[in-house]
This record gives structure tokens, sequence and C-alpha cells, in this order.
């Protein structure tokens, strides 16, 4: 008896000792902010079912006009000071996960592809549009209608129709003050998208050799990459960007193996899925802003990631 409780001790310790040396941290998506319910609710669902630590990271919340920073601040601005901010976190754990909604999703890539020798053992990505925004939805087209040389136009009695909504996000003035333009990724548009400061060389498709290399190295350091995301999403279009696919100029779906980032490897998405390091989870029935606290998605998805790496 006393063999099996001091068993029972050393194994607690061991367990509790592998949650105290991970730390995930969380960035939230655009139009919202650290602490809301749903990654409240993350963070309290995850943590006690792991004893796992979870960073919210409180930066570039909400939704504020420039000068304001905010979730709408774009990224090449967001991603460094972000990227301070997940550091200084990261010094405490000898491995990190990487969690990231929606357009958080996106930041934690570039926060990944920047940081020579990171620790971050895994990427969840949720519900993020990883290989771009081929529409604009509704709610974001009201925003675009806000920025002010928009409705300056408007005011002079100029006519901004579809088409026009459809390359503003390529518009330097909007690039520099509209996040979402930044991952914007019309296929019919493609040459204009490569005119674009930030997505383009995220995804390796534009830039020098040696930026490329460090990037593609970075990617690959990954251990496991674990994409979520659904077919009832209303938000990312497509929905199969969420899982590195895309639709194609005559508006049919490209499978993440069928794709250029992956027949080209542009940045180690190949190497990933040759390692057996993808895993895809795939969940209907969800809205966009559903994903982040689904138990069905935090059960089959997010915890099996997280026992994953304090098994590794």
């Amino acid at each position: 008896m006393l063999v099996c409780l001091i068993l029972i001790a050393i194994l607690g310790s061991v367990t509790g000792l592998e949650a105290d040396k991970v730390g995930i941290v969380h960035m939230h998506g655009f139009w919202q902010a650290f602490d809301e319910q749903h990654h409240l609710d993350f963070k309290d669902f995850v943590e006690e079912k792991t004893g796992v630590k979870v960073h919210l990271i409180d930066a570039f919340n909400d939704l504020a006009m420039p000068p304001a920073e905010s979730s709408i601040t774009p990224l090449n601005v967001q991603v460094p000071e972000i990227l301070k901010m997940v550091k200084n976190i990261a010094a405490q754990y000898d491995k990190i996960i990487a969690v990231g909604f929606s357009q958080g999703g996106v930041i934690w890539r570039a926060m990944i592809e920047s940081w020579d020798d990171h620790n971050v053992d895994t990427f969840i990505s949720i519900a993020a549009p990883q290989s771009g925004q081929a529409g604009i939805p509704p709610k974001y087209l009201a925003s675009l209608g806000n920025l002010p040389f928009v409705k300056m136009a408007q005011s002079q009695g100029k006519t901004i129709s579809e088409a026009d909504m459809k390359l503003l996000p390529y518009d330097p003035r909007v690039q520099q003050v509209f996040a979402p333009s930044n991952y914007y990724r019309n296929p019919v548009t493609y040459q204009l998208y490569l005119t674009t400061d930030f997505f383009p060389k995220l995804n390796n498709e534009v830039g020098n050799k040696k930026e490329k290399r460090k990037q593609k190295n970075n990617f690959e350091r990954l251990r496991k990459l674990v994409l979520i995301g659904g077919p009832d999403e209303e938000t990312i279009v497509p929905w199969q960007s969420e899982m590195f696919g895309f639709i194609s100029a005559d508006q049919n779906i490209i499978p993440m193996k069928k794709t250029k980032f992956y027949k080209k490897n542009l940045f180690g998405l190949k190497t990933l899925d040759k390692k057996n390091a993808i895993t895809k989870c795939i969940k209907g029935g969800l809205k966009h802003n559903d994903f982040p606290n689904s138990m069905e998605v935090l059960h089959d998805c997010v915890l099996p990631a997280i026992r994953d790496v304090l098994n590794a």
C-alpha cells in the first residue's frame, strides 16, 4: 500500500511538472477582445481539464478606427508588437501551444514564421483563413463603408459599385487601416493581390530567398499543426481556407494538396504533411463564433492536441 502511494505521488508530480513546462498562448480574432466570454470559456475549460495555463493575449482588442489601436490595425503592425508579448510568456516554458482564432490564427502563423528558434510545439488554428479570404462578408462590407475616404467619395456623389468594393481591399489606403484586407486574396484578381504587402510575403509568394528560407524553416519547426473549421462557417470564404484549401477563379474548391502553397511547398506545409504532423478537425453545424468554446470542438479537437504535447 505504501509503495502504491509513493508511485501515485511520483506520477502525479511528473504530470504536474509536465503541465508546468507547457503553456498555451491564445490570440483572439478580428472585431473581438481577449476577454470575451467564449475565450474565457476556452481558458477555463482547458485549464480545468489539462492543468496547462492559458494566456489570453490582451492586445489590439475590439474595433476602433485609426489612429486608435484595435483588431482593425494592420497586421504588419500587430504581429511584431504581439510577438514581443508572446516571447516574454514563452520564456517561462519549455514549449508552448499556439492557439489562434480567426484573424488570430493568421497572426499566429506570421509570428511563427518570423520567430527564429521558437519553442512553439503545436499550432492550433481555429476557424482561421489560412489560405486567405476570397470574399467579403457583409459585416466587413459595412466596416469598409465607414472608412473616411470612402465616406468622402460618397459625400461627393461618387457611386462605389459592388465590383469596386471587391477591389477596395487592395487599395494601399485600406491595407494601411483595415486588417482583414491584409489577407484578402480574391483568385480573380491574383496579380493585384501580389502587390499587397503582408499576405504574399507570409505565404512566400514574393520576397528574397533568405527571408523565404527563414520563414519556411521556422514553420517547419512545428511538431504538430491542428486545423479546425467547418462547412457551416459563414465568415471565412471559402470555409476550406481554414484547412489550407481555397477556391479557383472559376469558383471550384481546391483542396490543400492541390494548392500552390502545398505543391510548391512554399512555406513548409507539404513538409509537415509528409511528417504526418497535420491534423484536420472538421465540425459541421457551427457558425464562426461558435468554434472557440464549442464543447464538441474542445473535446474532439483541442484536448487531444494538448494531451499529445504533454505526452510527447
